[in-house]
């Protein structure tokens, strides 16, 4: 037996798993193939379908999960199956249009490729793996499909990595597209009644994979196209951002303080460990992060939410650094807050020309005459703080307001 094919699925057997196998029996000599479906989830008809397969393709192997597994793991469940030395991995929203396409995928190499893509994140290429033929001793120097990546994505560019960097050569003979293949792509990913919120799986697939292998994409992929600054425990604070917390810190009235559009939570070690801190972002992804960060401090809550139907409680200082122009009634919050707070210190761009900071500011040109019982300050492009502001120059392209409001 020359190659094992390896096939996951979760439902769709009529219009994915059956035209692929279809296809498979038309173009392929099964003698030389043992075809394995490690099927997962599946409240379809696929059962009824497998148990036929059984009866007439020769070889014919099944792995059964009454839950899903995810593409890692269910592929994995196959792989551990195969006996012959090239296994094809094989996704089952593809359809095979010619004869030898076995043969012409075997490049006598490690790793043999259909298609290939750059990946940003280990700036390398990797193997598309909807087909894929890897020699088995790939995958007993390099493990299988690491799991978890559950839904899938991002498995089959951490594989490649790897292998390449244990010594396995990629082949790649048929980025031209001329290959013997129709791929659906995404067909049980981009079905929302198997799989909900497709993107923002991918996304934290992404910022799993980037937080092992590049650090710095993993920072710019959180800081959402530069919408918020993004520093990890351990990371030097530009100076800007040092400033701001600086002054916050020496501002602060009693001991709780709540922070709005708090990113990772670095903010909190400018401030006093006895502060009770709680810290809350829109996003949830970015508060996850700013969990692992165990920032110091006995009494530290990160919670994701919209400030316009987050509950406030009753707080001694109340921080908004560049948080009220991202907002579209940011100066309505404003006033909302101060029923919330003893001190109120916020930093907004000072006169900021629309699209000087780019899309996700909604609000433009705001000066002193927005927030009326403030005190002001200013912080230059380079992150000096002073009473007087800087003009704008050449050599200081903006400046920020730092702004200080008491319930008196």
């Amino acid at each position: 037996m020359k190659y094992s094919i390896v096939i996951p699925t979760y439902n769709n057997c009529e219009k994915y798993l059956k035209p692929c196998i279809d296809s498979i029996i038309k173009y392929t000599n099964m003698d030389d193939v043992e075809l394995i479906i490690s099927a997962n989830g599946c409240t379809d008809n696929t059962e009824a379908y497998l148990r036929y397969l059984t009866t007439a393709v020769p070889h014919f192997r099944m792995c059964w999960s009454d839950t899903p597994l995810g593409f890692a793991k269910a592929t994995n469940a196959g792989i551990k199956k195969a006996r012959a030395r090239k296994i094809v991995l094989l996704n089952n929203d593809t359809v095979i249009l010619g004869p030898n396409w076995l043969e012409k995928l075997d490049a006598n190499t490690d790793i043999a490729a259909v298609w290939t893509q750059f990946s940003q994140i280990t700036q390398s290429r990797f193997v598309v793996f909807f087909c894929v033929m890897i020699d088995r001793k790939v995958f007993d120097e390099v493990g299988l499909l690491n799991e978890s990546y559950g839904v899938g994505g991002c498995e089959d560019i951490e594989f490649c990595y790897k292998a390449e960097k244990l010594g396995f050569k990629i082949a790649a003979n048929w980025d031209d597209g001329t290959f013997p293949i129709y791929h659906k792509a995404e067909g049980t990913v981009h079905d929302t009644e198997l799989v909900q919120n497709w993107d923002n799986i991918f996304l934290l697939n992404e910022l799993k994979l980037a937080k092992k292998y590049n650090p710095e994409w993993y920072r710019w992929r959180l800081s959402n196209n530069y919408e918020r600054a993004v520093f990890l425990k351990g990371d030097p604070v530009f100076p800007r951002e040092t400033q701001r917390y600086e002054w916050a810190a020496q501002n602060i009235t009693g001991n709780s303080v709540f922070e709005i559009g708090c990113s990772t939570g670095y903010g909190r070690q400018f401030f006093n460990n006895y502060i009770n801190y709680l810290g809350l972002d829109y996003d949830p992804i970015i508060v996850d992060v700013a969990k692992e960060q165990n920032w110091d401090g006995p009494n530290n809550l990160f919670v994701s939410g919209d400030i316009n139907q987050f509950i406030l409680g009753d707080y001694d200082t109340i921080i908004a650094f560049e948080v009220v122009e991202h907002i579209d009634n940011g100066l309505e919050v404003v006033d909302r807050l101060k029923s919330h707070c003893k001190r109120l210190l916020i930093t907004v761009p000072h006169n900021e020309p629309k699209g000087f900071w780019g899309e996700h500011h909604k609000l433009h040109g705001l000066t002193e005459k927005d927030f009326p019982g403030f005190k002001f300050a200013y912080i230059n492009h380079a992150g000096n703080i002073s009473d007087v502001m800087e003009p704008v120059s050449e050599s200081n392209l903006s400046n920020l307001m730092i702004c200080r409001w008491d319930n008196e």
